[in-house]
């Protein structure tokens, strides 16, 4: 399994924003491969983190190719001060009490 970390610090989410994240998270979850994701905010708002789980580095590949996808990397000014993306592999993952 792949975890892609997005990390970020939000700017102002206009509708526009809303819409394109809409499709791109509806991209993500119907990708052959997708596991599933998490969000955290943090207490100030002041910065969030989306992790994305992911079967293989090929399901990965072909999300990140999707059009829209690009579309809101290529325009990621617009709706951010930053931003920043860690992709790691999992070598192993345990625990009790979570539904996966």
């Amino acid at each position: 399994m792949y975890l892609v970390t997005f990390r970020l610090r939000p700017n102002e989410f206009d509708e526009e924003f809303r819409e394109l994240n809409a499709t791109v998270e509806a991209a993500a979850e119907s990708t052959s491969g997708y596991r599933g994701r998490r969000t955290w905010e943090s207490p100030d708002g002041e910065e969030v983190l989306v992790t994305y789980r992911w079967e293989s580095t090929d399901a990965l590949a072909a999300f990140a190719g999707h059009d829209d996808h690009l579309e809101a990397k290529r325009r990621w000014e617009e709706w951010y001060e930053a931003y920043e993306v860690t992709v790691a592999e999992v070598v192993d993952s345990y625990g009790q009490g979570f539904e996966e």
